[in-house]
Formats: structure tokens, sequence, C-alpha cells
């Protein structure tokens, strides 16, 4: 039987990148935490870690335990809180923009339901300045969002680069400017790309804007247009356009949490650890 405490430690050590900030997130030692990866390896027989720098990588091994560890773990939370009186009960009011919805939410949704499923929850779906502003006023627990100036009690998750994306079947039309899907001006992408884009207009025309990016996708996909997204959010069907377009580079995005000033419910703490857990985990498949 593989012990779901020792299980814990080699999640927390795959999430965080490193043993030290795995100890202070399941609130052990270090030494501790690394004892429960010995202990592991000596039961199946087969290394889970190799060092990298400071850090450490999985093994191919490990790879293939991370999702039977996070199934058991889930499992053994989803069984407590329906069978006992220790289960979370409550509801959490959760944020996220429609673009980071597409590709994650279905998943933050299995796994917080399968540990927690007696908590309602009720999902906003808004950009991420009006998704702040929500959270500032105390009407969301939770809000998934791209970091901006002037945003506040952010909690860093995922950085990666921005990146023009076209849609599998795009052609740029030779001599003439990119056409470019948008999103409506409050976008944090949009904002980035006009930066980007000054003085260089000539490069691109406004094809379509939208505020919810499912439209956006859809005419990007079609091979009608170029949009921006982090890489990791380019899946199937989408290609990243190279330089030789002529458009110019992006900087980095970040994607994290924030919550208001009043202290966390239970709740919305066990939200907020599945949705780094599953953006952890996006980013692993990314990569």
């Amino acid at each position: 039987m593989l012990d779901t405490d020792q299980l814990r430690s080699f999640l927390a050590i795959v999430d965080e990148g490193s043993f030290t900030r795995a100890a202070d997130r399941v609130h052990k030692t270090q030494s501790a935490v690394s004892m429960h990866v010995r202990r592991l390896e000596e039961q199946l027989g087969c290394p889970l870690f190799v060092k990298q720098g400071r850090g450490a990588k999985l093994t191919a091994e490990g790879e293939q335990l991370v999702e039977y560890a996070r199934r058991i773990l889930r499992e053994e939370a989803g069984a407590i809180a329906a069978l006992s009186r220790k289960g979370l009960r409550g509801e959490v009011r959760f944020g996220v923009p429609d673009d980071y919805a597409e590709a994650f939410l279905s998943d933050i949704l299995q796994r917080f339901n399968h540990r927690h499923p007696l908590v309602g929850l009720a999902v906003s779906c808004e950009n991420s300045i009006e998704l702040a502003a929500l959270v500032r006023a105390g009407a969301l627990d939770l809000a998934l969002v791209t970091d901006f100036p002037g945003l506040e009690g952010f909690e860093l998750v995922r950085e990666e680069p921005l990146v023009w994306v076209v849609g599998a079947k795009f052609k740029a039309p030779a001599g003439e400017p990119i056409p470019l899907a948008l999103g409506s001006p409050s976008c944090i992408w949009r904002r980035v790309g006009d930066e980007a884009l000054e003085g260089q207009r000539h490069r691109v025309r406004s094809l379509f804007v939208s505020r919810n990016y499912s439209a956006i996708g859809a005419v990007v996909r079609a091979g009608l247009a170029a949009t921006m997204l982090p890489v990791g959010l380019v899946i199937d069907g989408l290609r990243v356009l190279g330089p030789e377009a002529g458009l110019p580079p992006l900087p980095l995005t970040r994607m994290g949490l924030i919550r208001p000033a009043a202290p966390p419910t239970a709740e919305a703490d066990a939200l907020a650890e599945a949705v780094r857990e599953t953006i952890a985990a996006g980013e692993r498949k990314a990569a």
C-alpha cells in the first residue's frame, strides 16, 4: 500500500520544484520530506527524482507516479468528505477569464469536486481587471487572473512568454497587413499587444474584436486572423507565428491568484490548491 502522507510530500516537490519549498507547503521539515521520497523509492524499486541544479527533476518513473498519486489523494479526500462530518460543505465564489476557463476550468472543477464533493461553486467569467474589482469588493472569494500594473495581493502561479498565434490553415497575406482577432480594450493581452505594436500599426489590421475568447478562438482556428496567447495555451489546431511574419516580440505574461482582504475560508484555500495543482500539471504537459 502506498502511504498517502508520502504521496503528499512527493506531489509537493513536483508542484513546487524543490524539496525546501515542498517542506514549507506540507508543514514538515526538509529531512522528513526527503525521507518520504526515499521510502517511496524503496517501496517502488525505482528513483523518482534526479538532481537538477538546486532543484529536482522527475525521472520517467516519477512522471508515471504523478497522476496515480493525484488520483489516490483525490479519492481519499472525496471519501472523507462524503462519508464523514469532517469534509468541507460551504460555497466558493470563483472568478476566471474565459480564456483561462477554456484551458483549465474543467480540470480544476474535476479535481476540486473529487476532493470536496459537498462544496458548491459559483463561477464568474470576466476579464482580469473586472475580476480584480469584484475581489476587492468582496464579491468573489478567489480569482485566477493575469497580472497587471497596480494589482495588489497577487500570488504568481505561472509565468511564460506571450506569443502571436494563428490557426493551422492561416496564410499571411502577401504584402498586406496581418488581420488580428483581439479582446476588448480592457483586456490585458490586448493592451500588451497595442504597446508592442506602437509604431508598427502598418503591419496589422483589426478584423475582429470580442470580449469572449470562445469567439476569438473560433476566428483564429478558422485561419482568418492572428491573436495573442501564452505559449502554454497554444493547443492542437493552433501554431505560433514566427518572427518572419514581421510582428514584434511580446513580453512574459504572469498568471496567478488574488483574494479579498478578509481572511480566506477553508473552502477558498482548498480551491486555490486545486488551481495551483491543475496549472502545474498543465505546465508540465506543455513542456
